[in-house]
């Protein structure tokens, strides 16, 4: 890291980026190193990354094959390739232990399952920060309206030379008429089935559009309730002495006192409002 700041590369210079890839793999790829890796790559250019992983919990500080693609994502990079284990003999295995302990101070005993990974992502096709604008629109598009089928609108057109053809039959009207339509209707027949009874009641037919069957239904239903109805009879005694006797169910409520048996009548005085 300290050499790529002293040698101050222009942005976007390299096409390709080969990192840790000679033994021993002892590079630990930092937040900061691939920042600068993407900054220092070509928009679609290819960054190659071998670094010593192990498995999650055994080896403080070190990354999972996952935890490096994952930084390598949040790092701007895009196309991460799965994993690809690196074969090392045992002399590479040697020498990578001996450099992690050296450089980073791990113990030798916790690097016995330490392996190597390589890595293969790109940069976006577009540079760090670049910008574009974006053409939106709304504005409401008017409604288009479908022209009509010239061939279409052809068949239903009747023009006035069409009219005057002496191949177009026109039909007359009154031909489509019979004799029986010309025929005056009969009185009798066209009276419907209400009417007296040879008893002389009013009867009204089964389908009565006249209003009888409605008058009739009326004129039975004023009889029931007149049949119904009855005096109104005193359950105290004292509904003829006046509203300060009677009870709150007493027919006679609101009326003036009269005698026991006499009709009540009001006077136009107590049947003309006071206000």
């Amino acid at each position: 890291m300290l050499v790529l700041v002293l040698a101050n590369y222009d942005e976007s210079k390299f096409d390709v980026i080969l990192s840790g890839t000679l033994s021993p793999a002892s590079t630990i790829h930092t937040t900061p190193l691939l920042v600068e890796y993407a900054r220092l790559l070509k928009p679609g250019g290819t960054v190659v990354l071998r670094e010593a992983t192990c498995k999650i919990g055994e080896v403080t500080n070190m990354r999972s094959p996952e935890k490096l693609r994952s930084a390598m994502k949040l790092n701007g990079f895009s196309d991460v390739t799965e994993s690809a284990f690196v074969r090392l003999s045992d002399e590479e295995c040697s020498r990578l232990r001996e450099a992690l302990s050296r450089t980073y101070s791990y113990a030798e005993d916790d690097l016995q399952n330490v392996t190597v990974v390589e890595v293969n992502a790109k940069k976006p096709s577009f540079e760090i920060g670049a910008s574009s604008q974006l053409s939106l629109s709304f504005a409401k598009k008017a409604e288009q309206v479908p022209k009509p089928n010239p061939t279409i609108a052809a068949v239903w057109t009747i023009s006035a030379n069409d009219m005057q053809d002496d191949d177009v039959e026109l039909v007359d009207t009154d031909d489509l008429l019979e004799e029986e339509d010309l025929k005056r209707p009969n009185p009798d027949s066209l009276k419907s089935g209400c009417g007296t009874t040879t008893e002389g009641k009013k009867k009204a037919c089964k389908n009565c559009t006249c209003g009888l069957a409605e008058e009739l239904a009326e004129e039975g239903g004023m009889g029931k309730t007149q049949a119904k109805s009855k005096p109104a009879t005193s359950a105290c005694g004292n509904c003829y002495l006046g509203d300060a006797f009677r009870c709150s169910s007493c027919p006679y409520l609101g009326m003036p006192a009269f005698k026991p048996g006499e009709q009540v009548k009001l006077t136009p005085r107590q049947l003309t409002g006071d206000v």
